[in-house]
């Protein structure tokens, strides 16, 4: 796997799933993916979930009427037996694209499971296990210089990021992702237990448990500190040193990523660990990984591939939000690179993605660029991903990094606290609102996608409730200053119409019309007609009993 050298731990791979490629003879092949026919003859029932689904899984899917369906059952079992009974060993398994990845020694084995009837097709996705290296790649590298101690406050140097997303506002009202369980998918997860800055997710047990889908064991914490440092972005809790995105949520650690190489397996592995997380009742996947270009050429995908639906862990992202959890995933660290776009599974349609920006918001270099190549919004968002407060796994020192690797989980933990806020709201309907706070929703563009999400205007959007805050029962106009078109949001207790006027500087009427604003928070964008010049323009908002006029700035 490669680390990008001028960023801080990317976990950048490349794959593609291709029969008919053209690989590249430098290795023989060793392990391959199998996909079945069907599911036929399955001991297990969609009448009987609780046989392969534990109880919250089941009752995500209950809450939010999803239905159980033939992709939820195991893969057969008679079938794997087959396969391993001709000599394969096998490594993972993926219900929801009905296949297995296995190691064969030789091609006359292969050609034995090809001839079996319940198997559809076979490809190669990597070489057998590498081996032994002397040369190890850095696991953690170009960490800035450690952070100086000034001006201190609770969340330590971890203040920016969190504030740039106004996610202090939910932290205030006691919503910390407490009930909440993030599945976190990374390399390793290197010295955990051991850092001062895990010890309430430790103590508290809310660290739930772990596998590691490259040796098929529980070993996660003694190699691969990129996790480590991903992790401290959401379960930090050292009030005046760092305090994470989500300090209160409980998590499952999946290492998925084999850093010794770089092959399409890691994709499957992938799968298998969004399949763990679903089985297990994880309400989220937080993934700093990213899929475009390999080791052997002839497994790398086009951008044309990142159309939301081609890749194999797109499709089991995808498979993952059908199941009602959020997915946050990194856009990629590409955007200065030749290959330029988002990395899969960044490209799936019902996930969040997240770019990155510095600290006043501004754009990075780095960050991959969208559309995905079938046109739609990507990334979704974006989060302070330039020297990022994050742990050094090794000495647990504050430091800093640089990457969406850390713009990506800082995004994964707020939700879980905005949706901690809304249980009763759906995945889709948590991004959307998400999507809706953002700075750049009514502009979006490939770059920066939906822009800087605004947890505390999230938060209203989904609330029924009349703000506590007197200043948040005014009208709030955003994005002010605006290009083309802003949003009003507003709570009324009562059902009310409402008179729309805009003046501009003069106090000439430029645009006029009427709406009605039911019971509750009230979102209404406002579009302003095209050949409007830029400049200062009044907002007058006639209600019943009262007005409110509100400046808003035109710019482009």
């Amino acid at each position: 796997m490669k680390f990008e050298r001028s960023l801080l731990m990317f976990v950048f791979v490349i794959l593609c799933i291709r029969q008919d490629n053209a690989f590249a003879q430098s290795a023989p092949f060793h392990r391959y993916i199998i996909e079945f026919r069907d599911k036929n003859n399955s001991p297990f029932s969609i009448d009987d979930p609780a046989a392969f689904l534990s109880q919250r899984s089941i009752n995500r899917r209950i809450r939010f009427g999803i239905p159980v369906t033939e992709n939820d059952l195991p893969v057969n079992l008679n079938y794997i037996a087959q396969v391993v009974g001709a000599g394969a060993k096998l490594i993972n398994k993926s219900k929801w694209l009905n296949s297995i990845s296995i190691e064969v020694e030789d091609s006359t084995i292969l050609d034995l499971i090809n001839e079996l009837p319940f198997v559809k097709l076979s490809y190669p996705i990597a070489p057998r296990y590498a081996n032994p290296i002397t040369n190890i790649k850095q696991e953690v590298t170009n960490y800035s210089q450690k952070l100086q101690a000034e001006n201190v406050l609770d969340y330590g140097k971890a203040s920016s990021q969190i504030d740039m997303l106004h996610g202090s506002s939910l932290h205030q009202q006691g919503y910390k992702g407490e009930g909440i369980i993030i599945a976190v998918m990374d390399i390793g997860f290197y010295n955990v237990p051991n850092l001062k800055v895990f010890d309430s997710l430790m103590v508290q047990g809310r660290f739930l448990g772990g596998w590691n889908f490259v040796k098929n064991n529980d070993s996660i914490f003694y190699s691969g500190g990129h996790g480590t440092s991903v992790l401290s972005t959401i379960s930090a809790n050292s009030p005046g040193t760092m305090i994470g995105s989500a300090p209160g949520a409980s998590v499952y650690l999946f290492v998925t990523e084999d850093g010794s190489s770089e092959y399409p397996i890691e994709e499957h592995n992938w799968a298998a660990g969004a399949e763990m997380a679903d089985s297990l009742g994880a309400d989220m996947i937080s993934s700093s990984l990213g899929y475009s270009e390999f080791d052997d050429a002839g497994f790398n995908y086009t951008y044309e591939d990142m159309d939301g639906n081609t890749t194999m862990v797109t499709r089991a992202a995808d498979f993952a939000a059908a199941k009602g959890m959020i997915v946050c995933s990194s856009a990629g660290n590409q955007g200065n690179s030749n290959w330029f776009y988002i990395t899969a599974p960044a490209d799936a349609d019902s996930i969040l993605t997240v770019g990155a920006v510095d600290s006043v918001g501004l754009l990075t270099s780095f960050s991959s660029n969208g559309p995905s190549s079938d046109g739609a919004v990507k990334p979704d968002v974006v989060a302070q991903g330039i020297r990022a407060t994050v742990v050094e796994p090794f000495s647990g020192t504050i430091v800093s990094g640089n990457g969406t690797s850390y713009s990506n989980p800082i995004i994964a933990g707020i939700t879980a606290c905005l949706w901690q806020a809304h249980p009763d709201k759906s995945n889709i309907e948590i991004i959307e609102a998400i999507k809706k706070s953002a700075s750049l929703y009514f502009n979006p563009n490939d770059s920066m996608g939906y822009g800087i999400p605004n947890f505390e205007i999230a938060d209203l959007m989904l609330s029924d409730k009349a703000p506590q805050d007197l200043s948040l029962s005014k009208p709030l106009v955003y994005p002010n200053p605006f290009q083309k078109e802003f949003g009003v949001l507003y709570y009324t207790a009562r059902l009310q119409e409402l008179d729309i006027e805009i003046f501009d500087i003069v106090g000439k009427k430029v645009q006029s019309f009427s709406t009605v604003f039911n019971i509750g928070y009230n979102y209404l964008p406002v579009y302003l007609f095209e050949s409007a010049a830029n400049g200062l323009y009044f907002l007058r908002l006639n209600f019943d009993d009262h007005q409110e006029v509100i400046k808003v700035v035109k710019e482009d």
